[in-house]
């Protein structure tokens, strides 16, 4: 019912009005149409979700550097990490190499991770530099390795290097080092031995090897890795089996040893016996090789009767290296130390010659004119004629003449006269004798050294032993 103002109380009056006023429908459309402006507002004024980041994967080479034994043994390709939602390391090559008493590891590994504007990716929120460090942790093990390379190919760019080491060992294992022993880390073969040959040293107890190995090496651009190091002539390898390790020096890269004989004449001094025992066709012999053979020895008299003076001819087995004959490592030339060892003699001599026609020298013979002074009148007395030195089987000195005449010296008389006279005891001995010379290109030479006027020599006469000035040189 209306009011006394003519407005109706009644919710919807009998016309369908809200409060008299509104029509209801007309209400309803207006709070239809308001709440589709809200929901559009709504719907515009809300952020649409962000899309997912786009990734992109690559590959990178990671040294972790040396390892223990325990660590190693769990890696293995397949291991992966993730240090964020967007980022993930996964393991799809495994190079191991000896490092000291560890073992290197290189790692080739699939890095996918968020992919820039500038078409780079974003490994764990940051550019993939060489030379950054990158986690791998599992639930086995962790690890930390720096970047070496970035590049395609899911595997290291590994090959099989030669390569020639030197050392020195203990004879018992250089005698143990042997063709087709590997050397094998975590189960996975690192190296194989191809060749040895081994070399005689001063010391009976030591051998001089030439190892010529197969290395699992990688290349990082141009250049072949092996234990974390390049692999160039003058670095040092370690390779180590169950029963020996070798601590190498690189003599040579990409091919092993090719050996020839190189003929020498060697020089030295030995002790009587051991001089007797060397003979022509004596093999040097290091384990089941032979490394020289001995063609032609000579030995003579010195000064001491237990020691000999001994020239041999070898024929050695050499190999080149930079430009020259090596024997043992060392280079093969005149002045060289060089050892040769049987087991009933040790020959520690200098080279005197080298090439093929190294030889002792032709044998002839030359009269030579001998003086010795202040000679006590006994041991003047004791050196005759026909007496002889003899050396393997030859007559290296003859004594075909001898004059002994008193020494002279000057003395005073009880007057104050100065007077030349005889001396009492001392005698002055003047020899002849033919002896042995080898003729070379720098003239004579009498048990290896120069024989002119003016130089000493020694004889060995069997019951005494002189040591006389040369006076005169004849054919």
């Amino acid at each position: 019912m209306p009011d006394s103002e003519g407005t109706s109380t009644e919710l919807i009056d009998d016309e369908g009005r809200l409060f008299g006023r509104v029509n209801v429908i007309d209400a309803l459309v207006v709070l239809l149409i308001a709440a589709v402006v809200v929901a559009g507002a709504a719907f515009v004024l809300t952020d649409d979700p962000a899309p997912p980041p786009e990734t992109d994967t690559t590959y990178a080479t990671l040294d972790v550097g040396a390892q223990p034994a325990y660590i190693v043994e769990a890696v293995n390709e397949g291991d992966s990490y993730s240090p964020n939602d967007r980022s993930t390391m996964t393991v799809t090559d495994v190079q191991l190499t000896p490092r000291g008493n560890d073992v290197g590891v290189t790692l080739r590994v699939e890095l996918e991770g968020e992919l820039q504007n500038d078409g780079s990716i974003a490994y764990g929120d940051a550019p993939l530099r060489l030379g950054r460090s990158l986690s791998l942790n599992t639930d086995r093990y962790q690890l930390d390795g720096q970047i070496r390379a970035v590049g395609d190919g899911d595997g290291l760019r590994v090959e099989d290097t030669t390569v020639v080491l030197r050392d020195t060992l203990g004879t018992d294992d250089a005698e143990s080092v042997a063709p087709g022993d590997e050397v094998r880390l975590a189960g996975r073969t690192v190296a194989n031995v191809e060749n040895v040959t081994r070399f005689p040293t001063g010391d009976p107890d030591r051998q001089r090897v030439f190892v010529t190995a197969n290395l699992s090496t990688h290349r990082e651009g141009d250049e072949r890795r092996f234990g974390g190091s390049p692999v160039r002539r003058g670095q040092s390898v370690r390779l180590s089996t169950g029963e020996y390790t070798v601590n190498g020096v690189i003599e040579r890269v990409g091919s092993g040893l090719d050996f020839e004989e190189t003929r020498v004449v060697v020089r030295d001094t030995l002790p009587t016996r051991d001089a007797n025992e060397i003979a022509a066709g004596d093999e040097i012999r290091v384990g089941d090789r032979s490394v020289a053979t001995v063609e032609e020895v000579t030995q003579f008299a010195t000064n001491d009767p237990n020691q000999r003076r001994v020239f041999l001819v070898a024929a050695l087995r050499t190999y080149r290296q930079d430009g020259s004959q090596r024997f043992g490592g060392d280079a093969v030339r005149r002045g060289q130390g060089v050892t040769l060892s049987t087991p009933a003699y040790t020959v520690e001599g200098r080279i005197e010659q080298v090439g093929e026609d190294s030889r002792i020298g032709s044998a002839s013979r030359r009269t030579v004119t001998l003086r010795m002074d202040d000679v006590r009148d006994d041991m003047a007395d004791a050196i005759n004629a026909g007496m002889t030195e003899r050396a393997g089987g030859n007559t290296v000195a003859r004594v075909t003449d001898v004059r002994v005449e008193p020494s002279l010296i000057i003395a005073t008389g009880e007057d104050g006269s100065v007077n030349v006279v005889d001396h009492p005891i001392d005698r002055q001995v003047t020899l002849t004798a033919d002896i042995m010379v080898r003729e070379t290109v720098a003239g004579p030479r009498f048990k290896g050294d120069p024989l002119r006027q003016g130089e000493r020599v020694t004889l060995d006469l069997g019951t005494a032993t002189i040591r006389a000035t040369v006076v005169n040189v004849s054919g």
